[in-house]
């Protein structure tokens, strides 16, 4: 029993409607017209409100309203439907192939069924004299729409290939992100921020041109996380990467150094120039207290700030800032000590 709805749903899976014509298609229908010795051949696909066809042979049209199709006949029976006559076919005589000046009067169409048994369309066959078709013929004729099916399902399967590869592509950019980032703030993880300082300090020992380092913990961090729980220390994670953001340039790099540690590179920058820019991240803190939270929740940070030596080992240089750091926590927080 034939389906409408179901099979224009199994249409729709091949995504071949409205899709150029292609020299495959257009081969089986002219293979479909010469062994049939009809001047008219087409692979037609019923679609809601037409027919359209994938190839055409003998006429110049892509779609017809599906009002005049003999094929949405075809696909409601097995085998091959034949019309000997359409004029003496109530149900064609009026359609306009048949009323056409040359009109077109003999219909032969077998059944586009898929592996799942949807009807799609027909491959058909028409001529401009009334006749019939040998059984050889019609035999022929279904083994080639058993081809254009064969046709369609290698085009889907190429689409499902071509997906999954998109798909694996973006899996993989999005694992290479992940190596490289932080997955609660967004910000560069330790270890892409240590092969980016080991890029800059090569850069630096060729250019000499001056940088910093900016080494940052957020004040009473545990208190947060016992005081308002974890999901709030998160937020105040986030909070702080967020407004880095706005604050620090995009030549600039900043990590989640662990825990509540960040570490931020600035390049081309004196030490009189990083802390103005750690001013601003004081500043902006102060303005924006963690979001939901009853009473405000207003985070500070103490920092350790050096320049960036590019003739001092990497590990003296981060234990310098370390130390700046906890002096500024020893002399109060909420400060900047520059080393």
């Amino acid at each position: 029993m034939y389906d409408e709805a179901a099979s224009l749903q199994a249409l729709q899976r091949y995504g071949i409607l409205d899709t150029p014509m292609e020299p495959a298609y257009d081969d089986l229908a002219g293979i479909a017209a010469h062994v049939c010795e009809a001047p008219v051949a087409l692979i037609n696909l019923l679609d809601s409100h037409r027919q359209w066809f994938k190839a055409s042979v003998g006429i110049p049209l892509r779609e017809t309203p599906l009002d005049q199709s003999v094929c949405r006949y075809a696909v409601r029976q097995p085998g091959v439907f034949i019309v000997p006559d359409l004029a003496k076919d109530a149900r064609f005589a009026h359609f306009s192939i048949v009323t056409q000046e040359n009109p077109l009067r003999f219909y032969a169409g077998a059944p586009l069924v898929t592996p799942d048994g949807f009807a799609l369309g027909t491959l058909c066959v028409l001529d401009h004299r009334p006749r019939q078709l040998s059984q050889k013929a019609q035999d022929m004729l279904g083994a080639l729409a058993r081809q254009v099916i064969r046709l369609l399902e290698l085009k889907r399967a190429n689409d499902r290939q071509g997906q999954m590869l998109v798909e694996l592509e973006e899996a993989r950019r999005q694992m290479a992100v992940l190596a490289h980032t932080d997955v609660l703030t967004g910000l560069a993880n330790r270890r892409s921020f240590t092969a980016r300082l080991l890029q800059e300090q090569a850069l630096l020992r060729r250019d000499g041109e001056p940088a910093c380092l900016l080494m940052m913990d957020i004040d009473h961090f545990k208190r947060v996380n016992d005081v308002h729980g974890h999901d709030v220390g998160d937020q105040a994670l986030q909070l702080f990467a967020t407004l880095c953001r706005d604050v620090f340039r995009a030549a600039d790099m900043v990590s989640r150094w662990g825990g509540e540690e960040f570490l931020a590179l600035l390049p081309a920058t004196r030490v009189e120039q990083a802390q103005a820019v750690a001013q601003r991240v004081h500043a902006a803190l102060a303005a924006h207290p963690v979001p939901g939270v009853t009473p405000p929740l207003v985070l500070t940070v103490s920092m350790g700030l050096s320049s960036f030596d590019p003739l001092r080992p990497l590990e003296i240089t981060l234990r310098a800032l370390d130390s700046a750091l906890y002096a500024a926590k020893r002399e109060g927080r909420n400060r900047t000590v520059v080393v």
